[in-house]
This record gives C-alpha cells, structure tokens and sequence, in this order.
C-alpha cells in the first residue's frame, strides 16, 4: 500500500579493511544528524541506482579510495523518532582496501582514523556503526 506520509531510504555502506584494521570517518561538526560521531563511509541509494554501484560512488566521495566490495556483513533498521515517517535500513558489506589515499569531503567528514575492532568499539559512533560493532563483538 502506498502512503504518501511514510518513506523508506535504503543506504549501503562499507567495512573497508586495510592490514587488519577498519576506516573510521568523523561527521563533521555542522552535520545535522550525529554530527562529531564515528562513522563508516557509504549514504543513501538513489533511485534506479544499484547498491554495489551506490556504494562505490559513496566510497570514492568520502574518501577518494577503490575498494573491492565483498560480501554483506549487517543491516540496521530503525524508524526515525526525528522525522515523522522515515524508516531507514543500512546496509553494511565488508570492503577491502585496494588502492589511493584518504581524502575527506570537508562537508561530510572531518577526521578519519584505521582501527581495530576493539579501538572502534571504545568510540562515540553513529547508532548503526554501534550496532554492528556488537553485532561484530558477538
């Protein structure tokens, strides 16, 4: 049923993995959703777009690097409390590293670091990326 108060955004997201450590990327401070909290690179799927290619794009965005995207790892799902008929998924896929250097969209990001697992999990994170870290955790 169609109902045209209620909206559903998918977005995809990669793991990327680098000598057994994890890209992390700091929201920027004027963010207005959890800005100056941990994130993982990706965004929302445009419509007609693919997911592999959606990632792709939002990787090479917000970091600048080539990856090779694997398999799915994670989905999060939640309703939005901030706006009224919003249900989200975030769809995470482990991603491997394979070529450039990190350059942030100041507009999005502001810092990044490679970390472990255990580093991750001590940091305040977007709800999703602390989702799956206990997912990870399990």
């Amino acid at each position: 049923m169609f109902d045209e108060n209620h909206f559903v955004i998918n977005a995809s997201h990669g793991l990327i993995k680098k000598d057994n450590k994890y890209l992390i990327t700091l929201r920027a401070s004027d963010k207005n959703y959890m800005a100056n909290f941990w994130d993982i690179p990706g965004g929302t799927i445009e419509f007609s777009e693919k997911i592999y290619d959606a990632l792709n794009r939002e990787i090479k965005e917000e970091t600048g690097l080539t990856v090779k995207i694997g398999d799915f790892l994670y989905c999060y799902d939640y309703i939005s409390e901030t706006i009224p008929g919003r249900h989200q998924f975030q769809m995470v896929f482990n991603c491997e590293y394979l070529s450039g250097e990190v350059i942030l969209n100041p507009k999005e990001h502001q810092e990044y670091r490679w970390v472990t697992l255990e580093e991750m999990a001590g940091l305040p994170k977007i709800v999703f990326l602390e989702k799956l870290v206990e997912y990870l955790q399990k």
